[in-house]
């Protein structure tokens, strides 16, 4: 579906509205039309009835303001609406300079997670069947290829190790909860004063370890928010977080199935995501501090072009 048909569209149906475009995601277009907004997906519009049930399904758990969402078909267009939630937008590093802001934001994004978390799967379940459908970690030898140019044999060979450690560990039943799966700025918004309002775009929520809800902001490199939001998560839900799970999840997260794919296809990311997401991987084995971050890079510029050869 091009671009300009769907605003030729919105121009028709929306005369008097104003139409703004606000960016493409990894499922969809999104406009904004007026005082809502619009999404319109390239893949099948169940991404967003899942969406739509999951949020009418949180709402009364959580302190946040979550999208009201319908699902419309019109005129051979098929997309998901709802009003938009108003906020400030935040980044990691918005509030460093602001102590205050910075720790109500670690606080109430902690709380919304704590509350996300303590919902009760099975009922879940029962009311929206589809967030039964999990998306995978993709098979590492489908990204061997993709990996070897910036790594050694010994490091892939290691890397393979931690990898099928990681997700192949058994998780206990209480750590299974429902995981947004990528509470940041992008999809979320806040009060002036830092507190978490609004969050939004749950079509990648589903049944998951919890520890893969606090990799966004481990990866903040916003050391005092992570800190904070980590022992506020700890303190509403009891439970003890460690610290080193949560840094290996986060490296292995880039080879979530769904960051390869688009629908059944397989369409690898970038070079140059693989190659940061590597790079991360190379310091944790070697317990580099994050200033040798360019030697890394260098090193692994010098091995890709001698593999070339």
């Amino acid at each position: 579906m091009a671009q300009q048909d769907i605003v030729a569209f919105l121009e028709k149906n929306y005369p008097n509205e104003k139409i703004k475009y606000l960016g493409q995601g990894s499922d969809s277009d999104a406009f904004r039309v007026g005082t809502r907004v619009f999404r319109f997906t390239s893949k099948n519009i169940s991404i967003y009835a899942k969406d739509a049930d999951i949020c009418h399904f949180v709402q009364p758990y959580v302190d946040v303001q979550v999208p009201d969402i319908q699902i419309v078909h019109r005129d051979g267009f098929q997309y998901a609406v709802h009003e938009m939630l108003m906020g400030e937008r935040w980044s990691w590093h918005k509030f460093q300079f602001s102590p205050a802001r910075q720790r109500n934001l670690a606080r109430s994004a902690a709380q919304f997670l704590a509350q996300l978390h303590s919902i009760d799967t099975d009922a879940l379940v029962r009311a929206v069947p589809a967030v039964r459908d999990s998306v995978p970690y993709i098979d590492f030898d489908l990204v061997v290829p993709y990996l070897k140019p910036f790594m050694t044999a010994r490091q892939l060979r290691r890397f393979r190790e931690m990898y099928n450690r990681v997700v192949n560990a058994s998780i206990d039943k209480s750590d299974m909860v429902l995981v947004h799966m990528g509470l940041k700025g992008a999809n979320s918004v806040v009060y002036p004063d830092g507190r978490l309002k609004g969050v939004f775009d749950f079509c990648n929520c589903g049944i998951y370890e919890r520890g893969r809800d606090l990799v966004l902001f481990s990866l903040s490199r916003n050391g005092r928010l992570y800190r904070e939001f980590l022992r506020e998560y700890q303190r509403q839900t009891g439970v003890r977080v460690s610290r080193k799970h949560i840094r290996e999840l986060a490296l292995v997260e880039f080879l979530w199935a769904k960051r390869w794919y688009v629908g059944d296809v397989f369409s690898p990311i970038g070079a140059n995501v693989v190659a940061r997401n590597v790079g991360l991987v190379l310091m944790h084995f070697y317990h580099l501090p994050e200033i040798m971050k360019p030697l890394v890079r260098v090193f692994m510029k010098v091995h890709a072009r001698m593999m070339r050869k």
